[in-house]
């Protein structure tokens, strides 16, 4: 059952025009690992056993599973299991940016630390006052890019009006984007500028 819904779960995803033709391909890997880690939950529910909140909220606990974890329990009508305490918009562009960094053509991992940096406002055509995330974090030491400190990423822009989870943000990072090197109003004014110009938000 997850693996159907995983496959749905594309559908949702913000996908970035520069990236290379293999990123369906990664992708699938990417999702194909995480479903593996919601089978159990989705096995006792086919099965009619009891599944606990502790058990999914467990699972929420890790960014990267919060998209799939959410759509998966309402495709399976049991939204009533969902924690209510991830539903910030900083917890869902957190959650949008770890899986974007799991991706095999990105860093391929998730972070060691990751914190909230700011919330900073600009606009974008069609959106005078979208709202992006910007946040610092810091790859495992063994890691090909533990070695660069503390690191920015964006996501957005984030939507309003929708059910927590309903549809993914935008996310990305470059390595090259060390804290101090750069404030958060300067890369997402970059990042808003790229994706403009590749016609994301035409």
């Amino acid at each position: 059952m997850w693996y159907v819904i995983g496959t749905l779960l594309i559908l949702f995803v913000v996908f970035i025009g520069w990236r290379l033709a293999s990123v369906s391909r990664g992708a699938r890997q990417r999702d194909e690992r995480l479903l593996l880690r919601l089978d159990p939950i989705g096995q006792k529910i086919d099965a009619g056993e009891t599944v606990t909140r502790e058990e999914v909220r467990v699972l929420a606990e890790s960014p990267e599973m919060r998209y799939m974890l959410f759509h998966g329990l309402r495709a399976m009508e049991r939204s009533e299991l969902l924690p209510t305490d991830f539903s910030s918009s900083i917890q869902q562009a957190e959650a949008a940016l770890v899986y974007w960094m799991l991706h095999p053509n990105e860093l391929q991992a998730s972070p060691e630390s990751i914190d909230h940096l700011k919330e900073v406002v600009h606009p974008i055509p069609g959106n005078e006052a979208a709202v992006f995330h910007v946040f610092r974090y810091h790859m495992p030491a063994a890691h090909w890019a533990g070695k660069d400190g503390w690191l920015l990423g964006v996501v957005g822009p984030m939507e309003e009006g929708l059910e927590p989870y309903e549809r993914m943000p935008g996310a990305f990072s470059r390595c090259n984007d060390k804290v101090g090197d750069i404030t958060p109003e300067e890369l997402v004014a970059w990042y808003a500028d790229m994706m403009t110009k590749k016609g994301a938000y035409a």
